[in-house]
């Protein structure tokens, strides 16, 4: 049930997880600090630290969420994708340098006092809209319109975009590999560099582009993701049989005095055996 939930809806049910963490921590925190307070001053154990930004990573391998319809190939990502818990695989093909981008902000109202956070929206250039009214919940209301924003308010995160793009083996012939931007923040950015095979999980979501005069502005799709990981050091965990490691030790050892050959023959070899697969 609850990995329904967290398919159809991301984006509500994410930073609800994220607040428990945190809750988590507060409590983990109180609990050592108490136990700190009543033992042995002389003994010496590790000050606990707060983590600023906690975050639930969602990893769906082996899990209810991992399913065709939550992990198409890039190329066959669309607007029904649009909004719900999805999985990439890709390799990075550009990795962009690490940048500060603003979070949160807290905004007064100048009529009751009352204290409300704003989120920028990244599908809006990073955009703050306030709100068309103070959302106070008290019984009356007070239908001000006028805030301030609150000195030293202002939280700010590590931001960093990455392109993958889909893997050429897994194309039919002739097809065009697509690739698709997408969004690190926290503890995600410098994860992984250019050239690294991929599996993210996220939300799609569009961004628009920027606004020229007299040119008509469109939504550029981006994958906001939410758990990155490298599978590169999955690939080195492959067991690779005793006889095939030998086959290729002879071949090389065959072939020393002339690699070129050695290399166009495999070559040869492969592009046999997907000609005949194709053929069928």
């Amino acid at each position: 049930g609850l990995a329904k939930i967290l398919y159809n809806d991301p984006k509500g049910f994410l930073p609800a997880f994220d607040i428990a963490a945190q809750g988590a921590q507060s409590e983990v925190l109180r609990i050592l600090r108490k136990g700190e307070a009543l033992g042995n001053p002389d003994e010496l154990r590790p000050a606990a630290v707060q983590k600023g930004f906690v975050h639930v990573r969602v990893n769906v391998c082996g899990s209810p969420l991992e399913f065709p319809e939550s992990s198409p190939s890039i190329g066959k990502v669309r607007v029904k994708h649009r909004g719900i818990l999805l999985t990439l695989k890709g390799t990075v093909i550009r990795s962009g340098g690490v940048k500060m981008i603003e979070g949160e902000r807290e905004y007064q109202c100048r009529k009751c006092n009352h204290r409300f956070p704003c989120y920028p929206e990244l599908e809006a250039g990073n955009r703050i809209t306030l709100p068309a009214s103070c959302p106070s919940m008290r019984s009356k209301g007070c239908q001000s319109a006028s805030f301030q924003l609150i000195g030293d308010s202002i939280t700010c995160h590590d931001y960093q975009e990455i392109k993958i793009q889909e893997s050429v083996q897994l194309l039919d012939v002739g097809s065009i590999p697509r690739s698709m931007p997408v969004i690190l923040m926290d503890d995600l950015v410098d994860l992984v560099k250019a050239g690294d095979d991929v599996i993210v999980t996220g939300i799609l979501s569009a961004k628009w582009s920027s606004d020229v005069k007299d040119v008509r502005c469109n939504l550029d799709p981006m994958f906001i993701a939410n758990y990155v990981r490298r599978t590169n050091e999955l690939k080195s965990g492959i067991d690779i049989p005793e006889e095939i490691i030998k086959d290729f030790e002879l071949f090389w050892a065959e072939n020393r005095a002339t690699p070129l050959e050695g290399r166009n023959k495999i070559l040869k070899g492969i592009c046999l055996l997907r000609f005949l697969g194709y053929s069928r």
